[in-house]
């Protein structure tokens, strides 16, 4: 409870960072092409990032850890060596290549920009592409930290590289306007970077330039790859062919849907992630001793349907006025903040689907189902591929909002069937008392909104802020007595 109540915490303060950060950037570019175009180089880093497998990766390094550290005490900092040493050889390879062909990458991309838009992603992208070695060596850091129970220092980490944004941002734009966010973006890697390796070096890591161990089968780890080279594959062309969808649609739509991608992944990092992180790292450790799961997985569970139930219901009643509040302006008129509210609407029922995916997803890794998983995953891939382009294609932006929820859903019930393909799975009853109210309380939230809004006719948007305010605290106090009660049973 200690732990979870510190993770918050820290991550309470990054994300009210964050927002401003997010307001700052609709303060200076608005929903212009501008700004979609460095969101275009940005995803172009994350794709070429994600093909390294190295966020896989990290995921199923952790019980190997575990098992070095069982046989010898430090030997785990040996294979995080032999990982990190193979992997930056893998990532240098990959860069040049990627380097050389960027202007074929932004034009598969995005191919609804203008030539001259497409040079300027290209540009942007290439300056940015070094970022991959810190990126790939950072998600084996902070694997190997959460695993040795340092939580916090990623949400301490966060904390501090936004405010290094922020201050970058406002600082700069006025002289080098876009380029401040490419260099903030730049900056923020080589601090994670450099925080992530002193806090190893205080626990004991140091770097060896080793590329095997007796140990450790190193050949066994990265066969791992050809199971996720297919998922990652899918999902690039899925990414692909959503952004190149996207493209098409009206110059804006595509800074307003990156926005509230964002956002979302902001709450679910504050609200969701500090249960999954502790969750995983305690999962996988109780495996090992071969101990009962039941508990940790039951507690985690509930808490998460809670929370994204408060999570729900705030966004149904006061989404619109707080992006109104905080990015609404001349750059964002108000049919940005309601188009915004329809994506932050249809998102946030994506977070759902993510957390019970994410703990299913943890569960499945842990029992060494991985490769498993990743094969189920490049069929929901391709399907959520194949479903952006009709739903784009054919239904314009109505056809957006369905694509995200639906492609997380897809994830989280492969996720669940192969969990269910493991031995002595967990059930779980998804028709509950506990499950029933929420639905209600959801249920009920959508009527208030529906009434003071359409039956009402209240003007005033303070006094209806209030009422919806008042409404949220009232609908969340049984999620959070929930929560609590579960919590505290620890």
């Amino acid at each position: 409870m200690k732990i979870l109540l510190k993770l918050f915490s820290l991550k309470l303060v990054a994300s009210l960072l964050g927002l401003l950060y997010s307001i700052l950037q609709v303060h200076y570019f608005g929903a212009s092409r501008t700004i979609e175009i460095y969101f275009a180089a940005q995803s172009l880093v994350y794709l070429v990032t994600s093909l390294t497998q190295s966020g896989q990766l990290a995921e199923v390094f952790l019980p190997e850890y575990h098992k070095l550290n069982n046989i010898t005490a430090g030997l785990g900092y040996k294979g995080l060596n032999v990982v990190i040493n193979r992997m930056v050889l893998f990532g240098t390879i990959l860069m040049v290549l990627i380097f050389v062909f960027a202007h074929y990458f932004v034009d598969l991309m995005v191919p609804g920009f203008t030539q001259e838009d497409k040079d300027f992603a290209a540009l942007i992208f290439r300056i940015l592409l070094p970022v991959l070695y810190l990126a790939l060596m950072n998600s084996f850091y902070i694997t190997v930290l959460n695993a040795e129970e340092r939580f916090g220092r990623a949400e301490l980490l966060g904390l501090t590289n936004t405010i290094v944004n922020i201050l970058v941002l406002v600082v700069l734009y006025p002289f080098i306007q876009l380029w401040a966010l490419v260099i903030s973006f730049i900056i923020g890697k080589i601090i994670e970077f450099v925080f992530y390796v002193w806090q190893l070096f205080k626990n004991g890591y140091r770097f060896q330039w080793i590329i095997s161990i007796p140990e450790f089968d190193h050949i066994s780890f990265f066969k791992t790859m050809q199971s996720t080279f297919l998922y990652v594959g899918a999902t690039q062309i899925y990414n692909i062919v959503l952004t190149a969808s996207i493209s098409f649609l009206p110059e804006g739509v595509y800074a307003i849907f990156k926005y509230v991608q964002n956002l979302s992944n902001k709450i679910k990092g504050l609200f969701i992630q500090p249960f999954i992180t502790i969750f995983f790292t305690r999962y996988s450790m109780l495996l090992q001793k071969a101990q009962p799961v039941f508990k940790e997985f039951n507690k985690n569970i509930i808490s998460i349907i809670n929370i994204n139930t408060i999570v729900i219901i705030g966004t149904i009643l006061l989404g619109d006025f707080i992006i109104d509040l905080i990015w609404g302006g001349k750059k964002f008129d108000m049919d940005d903040v309601q188009l915004a509210y329809l994506f932050l609407l249809f998102n946030i029922i994506a977070v759902l689907f993510s957390s019970l995916g994410t703990i299913y997803r943890k569960m499945v890794v842990a029992h060494g189902k991985a490769k498993k998983m990743y094969l189920f995953w490049v069929i929901a891939q391709l399907l959520s591929a194949l479903f952006s382009y009709i739903l784009i294609k054919y239904f314009n932006i109505y056809g957006l909002l369905f694509i995200i929820p639906t492609s997380i859903f897809l994830t989280f019930s492969t996720s669940y069937l192969v969990y269910k393909s493991t031995k002595n799975t967990i059930m779980y009853q998804l028709v509950t008392k506990n499950n029933l109210i929420v639905l209600l309380t959801i249920g009920i939230a959508i009527g208030i909104k529906y009434f003071l809004n359409n039956t009402l006719h209240i003007d005033n948007k303070i006094q209806l802020g209030l009422l919806f305010s008042l409404s949220l605290i009232l609908l969340s106090l049984r999620p959070i007595f929930t929560t609590y009660k579960v919590l505290k049973e620890e």
